[in-house]
């Protein structure tokens, strides 16, 4: 008797203690926390939530190409759940991540995800359901997360939630700079802009020094974290659409199951469609940067530049960017 008593209060331990391990796990895996390199000068953009508040089991479907006849039957919807695996596309804010999304799925036509939460605004104007996947539901394609390959990381030294899975999208940042500051200072509105005006003083002073340098941190961490997958960029986007798409395909080992490697058609209709206005800001006023705000930013092209080189990657395509001469420059010119 005395034998079996022992037996089921050790049993019962290790029940226990097993119980209490996957909750540990679950809290230390899958936190909601704020994204940690939004500074605090600035309004706080998104938080990764646990888990969205609808399910993304049902079937949720969305036609992008109404108005077009030849288009107009292509849909986009929810892969299986669980059928899919996670990767990553990250981008610095205001690198165009919206429009890359609209194009990855009317290619594809699957859902992307994002890691910020269903509160967040879906990517096109109409019945668009992408945002309101759970993070882990495995039936999107790629997940929008503008945050670090390490965040939600269990252990150091793992792969993190995407397990080294990921797009880097990387764009010019003299144009992120503006592009995400008119977000922030209109709002967080994705298609408001603010006075040209508003970028000068104290705000406008630290808001370049932090961009400069979480442009360049946020691409070297990624870099040095994805395994699998690779880096594209917004202009080549811009200016062979379907190549860059292609290459993006290639490297998350998309097949089109009815069309291998990708159906045509969609291809066509994506392309043909690839001016959307949903999200887009018709007009973002600049100004001309200071010397010093310009040198910093051309010191972040360089280091991710340097990154990209030794990791072997296709190289920033700088003959494609404007690189905004500063102000101190024009005047010396004229």
């Amino acid at each position: 008797m005395t034998l079996r008593f022992q037996y089921f209060y050790y049993a019962s331990i290790m029940m226990l203690a097993c119980l209490l391990t996957g909750i540990s796990f679950q809290y230390y895996t899958d936190p909601a926390i704020p994204i940690d390199w939004v500074p605090n000068l600035l309004i706080a953009t998104n938080v990764r939530r646990n888990h969205s508040e609808r399910s993304s089991s049902d079937s949720k479907v969305n036609y992008p190409w109404t108005d077009d006849p030849t288009c107009r039957h292509f849909s986009v919807q929810f892969a299986k759940n669980k059928s899919l695996p996670k990767w990553a596309l990250t981008s610095f804010p205001g690198s165009g991540v919206t429009w890359t999304r609209q194009l990855i799925e009317g290619v594809t036509g699957i859902y992307t995800g994002t890691a910020h939460g269903s509160s967040e605004s879906p990517i096109v104007d109409g019945n668009h359901h992408g945002n309101e996947a759970e993070h882990d539901c495995g039936c999107t394609i790629l997940i929008k997360d503008h945050g670090y390959p390490e965040t939600h990381q269990p252990f150091v030294g793992t792969g993190g939630p995407y397990e080294n899975r990921g797009i880097l999208l990387l764009r010019n940042p003299f144009d992120a700079l503006f592009t995400f500051g008119h977000f922030l200072w209109s709002g967080n509105d994705q298609r408001g802009t603010v006075s040209p005006n508003v970028f000068n003083g104290t705000d406008w002073d630290e808001y370049v020094i932090y961009v400069a340098s979480e442009w360049a941190d946020h691409a070297e961490r990624w870099i040095e974290n994805i395994q699998h997958g690779t880096v594209i960029f917004y202009e080549r986007l811009l200016q062979d659409t379907e190549n860059e798409l292609k290459h993006l395909l290639k490297a998350i080992h998309f097949i089109d199951p009815n069309h291998p490697p990708v159906d045509p058609e969609r291809m066509r209709c994506a392309l043909q469609h690839k001016n959307r206005l949903d999200r887009k800001r018709a007009n973002k006023p600049k100004v001309p940067l200071r010397l010093m705000e310009h040198s910093r930013i051309m010191s972040s092209i360089e280091r991710v530049q340097a990154s990209l080189s030794k990791k072997g990657w296709p190289l920033l395509p700088l003959h494609l960017y404007d690189l905004h001469k500063p102000a101190d420059v024009l005047r010396v010119l004229e």
